[in-house]
């Protein structure tokens, strides 16, 4: 076996060429599993950890306003192990050298240091204490993007009360891991922050002495969350608020989960393409080593070598390749990994947060790609073990050539005779033709896939800022108003246009299935806002019934026609039967929609206005926020393009990241494809080319034999990319998609392009290197030499 390992070194050598580009391909299967796998163990890790050392509670409640003793009667309930109330209560806060408010939410903190529910890792100073003015602890991301320091002072609208508090640290919590405001869906550290107070200081700032308005609680091992919930919520409804929830329907912890399941179904999707192209690259390279080495083995096996041994000897040509792609898979994973990390610590709060690749990640990988390079060298080694020894000595025949259907397409499309050795040859090997052709379209359909998520994330952009989202300004309330406020809006001066926002809180059940969400509605009168569907028209309310986004009804398993039951959290609690009316594709959450008497038939009384929507005149802009900002009704002011331009930001640090990698992915499927059958072609056809430039061929000529026809299998492989890529773009969109955003499936004509683009630049660049070998071809050594 020693003289077989040696050959086998020798062998690598020789077509040191070709197993780099095999090696690449399965690196980059490698890497995209190690990258997404990697940065999921990592985050799910962090997460977990963070929640179980800080105490993340499982159920959460708000309440308008409820005695402290309600919590010994939660903490009674069955299945509860632990139940805290606190405080949780909005503010403005005055930065002068800003026109817009910026909104703060306090959270109550027990002064005695004790951890609690939803604990506070100290990130410098210390937690507030008794003190006068009120000491309060912020949050890192706002104390930094604010360049708020310990001992600076802030102006606060609490409760309808101005205080000036004092900063006396910095901290984070579990439950705050991606902090947004309101009616956002993007994190703003410059216009919203989370910030701890003292329980009796923020008890007298909101005049709470002895009461709550939000609680959290864990659950005993085994306990049923829906049961805990029912009960929760029966102790509480007298208090007002929106019931009880769980962890899956936490802001924060929902935001997160999003993520988590992206990198999961990137797992899913991506490396299987690779590992496809892979495992043809190895099963067609070894097949014509085998083929070229049939005198070799015949003598191999005259000497006595048995044929498990010779057998072994090209799986071990195989897994040696598979080897060095593990290798750099691994590498190249590891280090995209930490990029990716170092991207979501920018949005996402953990007191720590490092890439930590587990070795069951990499061993996986390195199994994934050993599993494909052995599955391509099974038709190679069962060739080697039929083969008999006095067959294997003796040349093996000459293809034979017979006039057919190819040689009549050709006449009649007037081939010259070079046309005709390309066509020839390719209808003489139709399997390696379509393996060449279908890993170059497999190349350019994962890049066209990944390139598409711009068009989607550009298409979900003007369907939400601009077509459905009309107003400049989205204004809320500290508290719930009438129309009166709007009225108020609508007199500063250059406010073209106020409209009131309205929702209530309600949970929709059919059957065992039942969903929180709001219920929005707008008057007919309404312009600022609009519905859209994915194909960007406006859809007009229902007269009677509820309109659903395509999510939520998905949820529900429900269709236009269906009876839900409504129920009210919060207020009077009604129930009422409605019916779906009609059901919109939508990009943003799971939302509901109702007409004003449909809304008034479910709340029973006027549903007051939460928000407001303005449209404005751009040059009163500073002055209108200015005029908000000295307003005591008004919490926070929010603005859609600074929300735009929020959202492109984090496009152009997370798509255009993960694009880079896809391109350098899908270029290296390109490249380990054309090369290696660029080899080959090479290989079998340089007697022939040599013959040709002794008869008088031209070395362009020459080199268009060779060239012509990985031009005409990459021609192919451009349509069947742009159809492999629409299947693979409608997968990876419907798997990306979560309860949070819905991706629409809208690819520009350009995506095809570019991709089209960048994998015949790829092609291009890998012929031109073969190509020298065409224009520098020894005549006499090839002529001389023995096939």
């Amino acid at each position: 076996m020693r003289a077989l390992d040696l050959k086998l070194v020798r062998m690598i050598w020789r077509m040191r060429g070709q197993a780099l580009a095999i090696a690449v391909v399965l690196a980059a299967a490698a890497a995209t599993f190690v990258l997404s796998l990697g940065v999921h163990h990592s985050l799910t890790a962090t997460r977990d950890a963070y929640y179980a050392r800080n105490h993340f509670a499982d159920v959460f409640a708000d309440m308008t306003r409820a005695p402290r003793g309600v919590v010994d009667r939660v903490r009674a309930v069955p299945g509860v192990a632990r139940a805290e109330g606190s405080i949780r209560q909005y503010a403005t806060l005055d930065f002068p050298d800003r026109p817009a408010p910026v909104r703060a939410l306090i959270n109550s903190v027990d002064e005695r240091g004790s951890a609690g529910l939803n604990s506070i890792v100290l990130r410098s100073g210390r937690l507030p204490r008794r003190e006068e003015p009120p000491e309060v602890l912020l949050d890192e991301a706002f104390a930094n993007a604010n360049g708020l320091g310990l001992g600076a002072h802030i102006d606060a609208e609490i409760y309808g009360t101005r205080q000036r508090l004092v900063v006396v640290g910095t901290g984070l919590a579990p439950d705050f891991v991606y902090a947004l405001a309101p009616g956002e869906f993007l994190p703003d550290d410059r216009r919203f922050g989370v910030m701890w107070m003292g329980l009796r200081a923020l008890e007298a700032a909101t005049d709470r002495t002895g009461a709550i308005n939000a609680l959290s609680l864990t659950l005993e091992r085994g306990a049923h969350e829906d049961e805990v919930i029912r009960r929760v919520d029966a102790i509480l409804a007298p208090y007002g608020g929106s019931g009880a929830y769980g962890r899956k329907d936490h802001v924060s912890n929902a935001f997160l989960d999003n993520e988590l399941t992206q990198l999961s179904a990137m797992t899913r999707v991506i490396p299987p393409v690779f590992l496809l192209v892979a495992t043809l690259l190895v099963y067609v390279v070894l097949g014509r080593m085998i083929r070229t080495e049939r005198t070799q083995i015949g003598l191999l096996k005259a000497f006595g070598y048995a044929d498990r041994a010779i057998a072994a000897h090209y799986l071990k040509f195989a897994l040696a390749i598979a080897l060095a792609g593990a290798v750099l898979g691994a590498l190249g994973g590891i280090w995209m990994g930490r990029a990716m990390t170092a991207l979501y610590a920018q949005y996402y709060r953990f007191p720590f947060l490092e890439y930590r690749i587990a070795p069951s990640v990499v061993l996986q990988a390195a199994g994934l790609a050993f599993g494909a390079a052995a599955l391509g060298a099974l038709g190679g080694m069962r060739s080697v073990s039929r083969l008999a020894p006095a067959v294997a000595m003796a040349p093996s025949p000459p293809p034979i050539y017979r006039s057919g259907i190819v040689e009549r397409l050709g006449r009649a499309a007037g081939f010259s005779a070079i046309g005709h050795m390309i066509v020839r040859h390719i209808a003489r090997w139709p399997g390696r033709a379509a393996v060449t052709a279908g890993g170059i379209a497999l190349s350019m359909a994962l890049l066209f896939a990944t390139l598409q998520f711009i068009d989607s994330s550009r298409t979900m952009l003007d369907s939400f800022f601009f077509r459905a989202q009309r107003q400049d300004l989205t204004v809320t309330f500290t508290e719930p108003r009438n129309l009166a406020a709007i009225h108020a809006l609508a007199q500063i001066p250059g406010v073209l246009r106020a409209e009131p926002l309205r929702s209530a809180a309600v949970r929709i059940a059919s059957g065992p299935r039942s969903r929180r969400t709001a219920i929005e509605t707008a008057s007919p009168e309404a312009r600022l806002s609009a519905h859209m569907d994915r194909d960007g028209n406006e859809v007009s309310m229902p007269p009677a019934g509820l309109m659903l986004s395509r999510q939520l009804a998905d949820k529900l398993d429900v269709r236009a026609g269906d009876r839900v039951e409504v129920e009210q959290l919060g207020g009077r609690r009604t129930r009422v039967v409605l019916p779906v009316a009609r059901i919109v594709d939508e990009f943003i959450g799971e939302r509901a929609y109702a007409a004003p008497a449909t809304m008034a038939r479910i709340v029973r009384e006027e549903t007051p206005a939460g928000a407001a929507l303005l449209r404005i005149d751009p040059a009163a802009r500073t002055r209108i926020l200015i005029q908000l900002k000295a307003m005591p009704l008004v919490l926070g002011v929010s603005e859609r393009d600074a929300a735009l331009e929020r959202f492109e930001a984090m496009i152009d640090d997370n798509l255009y990241t993960m694009l880079g990698f896809y391109i350098a992915f899908s270029s290296a499927i390109a490249v380990g494809v054309v090369y290696n059958s660029a080899r080959i072609l090479f290989s079998e056809r340089a007697h022939e080319l040599a013959t040709l430039r002794v008869l008088g061929y031209h070395r362009s000529e020459v080199g268009i034999v060779l060239l012509g026809e990985l031009a005409l299998l990459v021609a192919a492989a451009v349509p069947l990319g742009c159809i492999g890529g629409y299947w693979m773009a409608q997968l990876m969109t419907a798997m990306f998609s979560s309860d949070l955003f819905r991706l629409p499936f809208a690819p520009a004509r350009a995506s095809y392009g570019w991709a089209a683009l960048v994998v015949v630049l790829a092609a291009l660049v890998t012929a031109a290197t073969v190509a020298r070998r065409v224009l520098h071809l020894d005549m006499v050594r090839v002529l001389k030499a023995h096939e």
